[in-house]
């Protein structure tokens, strides 16, 4: 604890030999808090220390930029302005909400004994420890609409199934949080694609190419051949799994598993009908698409209005109805409205930890954005001299360096779409062809913010992943770092075979899975485990 403290301090007073400091140095500076933050939280483990030495740190060096607006050399700002903010941003309230509401949910619904009679049913289907990662993976493509809803019931429900069959925690939250934003990114319709579309429009009306390449939504189904990170890394997951292999962090995560698990029977735990367990999760489902639908545009038709409607509000609904399908469910089942409300406080009270964590997270975006660490870098993007190929590649990196950073898909591509449309605008063709590099550059933003989000210890959806799958979020983070970097070389890789060589998308993903499966082989090794025989779990 005591090194934690003195390197914080230390990194803490770097600003404080800057003399000077002005708006051109103030960007570069952003650095340091989120260095902080991220080296320390996977260097110690300690993630609330070492994002509370982020934000004091930023804090201060926002302090040392405007003096006037503190009183504590910026330590105070840390407390009363950026985790405050955090707290009262009515999208954070939404998302913290949410989670209380669907652990409280949760927690009813395994009380009561419905989670243990949808294992025995699920046990039909989920027979090994193989059809019990896909079922967790195709799940995910279930829950299609949103990354938060995916993360939260896809990691609720599964966890007895993985526990089952000696699954780590580690791999099923690295199916989690692997499934959720890039299905969420790239499905025609989601809660991520009214944003994406909104922002493309803007930037094609700043460029004044929309004459030539079409409406955002447009610029947008043309691009999605072209984020190969969010494609290879759903195939990356889902050869894997076939092949029973791992390597890596995650290999010693599932040993590890393997060697401590037992065998456990819920046979003498109470058991009641499936159904309970389903409805519940459905009508979250339900409600929470129809919320999203409902708060849209519905003049535009429904593709349009849940592409525009109010997410937040959405998933608010889907849990509050949900929560209260729950308590009729658990009094039907003859427990008492003292019981169950005992249940919903016990599990909100585990998510405390892990809120704490994504309000830390959230102000240190804050802070990060306050000293223009995304403006710092995108504006390096623009000074760099490139070559027309090398586009997609560098705006592939940049963008998830700024989302690693920042811990934020959604800022790094408000960010950089209206910088990246107008560079590779240029590259149109003067005869009204677009330039696939121009779809690859588009398309390489989104990507790029995927792999950022994915590999940072401060981003909200990895942070909602670990809690959701009960995972030691620092394990997580380690876990699936090696993963997703391995898929981010490999999407490099073949953006500069398009860029090169201008090859055909089809050999381009032929080429590409032919990779990963052989990089899986050749790295991966299969995990032993004891199969658990479906009749070990029997009903009460």
């Amino acid at each position: 604890m005591r090194k934690i403290i003195i390197l914080g301090l230390l990194l803490s007073t770097v600003p404080l030999c800057a003399s000077g400091l002005n708006e051109a140095t103030y960007s570069w500076y952003g650095l340091i808090p989120a260095l902080i933050a991220i080296v320390l939280s996977i260097l110690t483990r300690q993630v609330i220390l070492s994002l509370v030495l982020g934000v004091v740190s930023g804090s201060v060096i926002s302090y040392l930029y405007n003096p006037s607006d503190s009183y504590l050399f910026g330590i105070d700002k840390a407390i009363d302005h950026y985790i405050l903010d955090s707290l009262v941003d009515s999208g954070h309230a939404s998302v913290i909400l949410f989670s209380l509401l669907i652990a409280g949910m949760i927690n009813v619904i395994s009380r009561m004994g419905a989670f243990n009679g949808l294992v025995n049913w699920l046990s039909k289907f989920a027979t090994t420890k193989k059809s019990a990662l896909l079922t967790t993976y195709f799940l995910g493509f279930i829950v299609f609409f949103d990354d938060y809803a995916n993360t939260l019931v896809v990691g609720n429900t599964m966890q007895k199934i993985t526990d089952k069959f000696k699954i780590s925690r580690e791999k099923l939250a690295f199916i989690v949080d692997a499934t959720a934003a890039p299905i969420a990114s790239i499905a025609l319709v989601s809660t991520w694609i009214g944003y994406e579309v909104q922002l493309i429009d803007e930037g094609i009306a700043n460029a004044n190419i929309a004459a030539r390449v079409g409406s955002g939504y447009s610029v947008f189904l043309n691009s999605i051949s072209y984020s190969f990170y969010p494609i290879f890394i759903l195939i990356f997951i889902l050869i894997l799994i076939l092949t029973g292999k791992d390597f890596g962090p995650m290999k010693k995560f599932e040993l590890k598993a393997n060697i401590k698990a037992t065998e456990k029977s819920i046979q003498n735990e109470k058991s009641i009908a499936p159904i309970w367990a389903v409805l519940p999760i459905g009508i979250l489902l339900i409600v929470t698409l129809f919320g999203i639908y409902s708060t849209g545009n519905k003049g535009d038709g429904i593709i349009q209005s849940i592409q525009n409607g109010d997410c937040y509000k959405g998933l608010i609904w889907g849990s509050s109805a949900a929560l209260f399908v729950t308590l009729i469910i658990s009094s039907l089942n003859k427990n008492t409205f003292e019981n169950s409300i005992n249940w919903i406080l016990d599990g909100m009270k585990s998510l405390v930890p892990a809120i704490a964590i994504l309000v830390l997270a959230w102000a240190l975006n804050g802070v990060l954005s306050d000293l223009k660490l995304g403006e710092f870098l995108s504006d390096f993007i623009i000074s760099i001299d490139m070559d027309f190929y090398l586009i997609p590649v560098i705006v592939f990196v940049f963008s998830g360096v700024i989302a690693f950073s920042t811990g934020s898909s959604f800022s790094t591509m408000g960010i950089l779409f209206p910088i990246v449309i107008s560079i590779a605008s240029s590259f149109l063709s003067n005869e009204g062809e677009v330039s696939s590099i121009f779809y690859c550059s588009i398309a390489s933003v989104l990507s790029g913010a995927v792999l950022g989000d994915h590999c940072s210890p401060i981003s909200d959806t990895t942070i909602l992943s670990s809690m959701a799958t009960g995972c030691n979020h620092i394990n997580h983070v380690n876990s699936q770092l090696t993963y997703c970097l391995l898929v981010g070389v490999l999407s490099i890789v073949i953006m500069l075979l398009q860029g090169v060589f201008g090859m055909p998308l089809w050999i381009l993903m032929i080429i590409g899975v032919l990779l990963i499966y052989l990089i899986i082989n050749m790295l991966g090794e299969i995990i032993d485990t004891v199969s658990v025989k479906p009749d070990s779990l029997t009903k009460k």
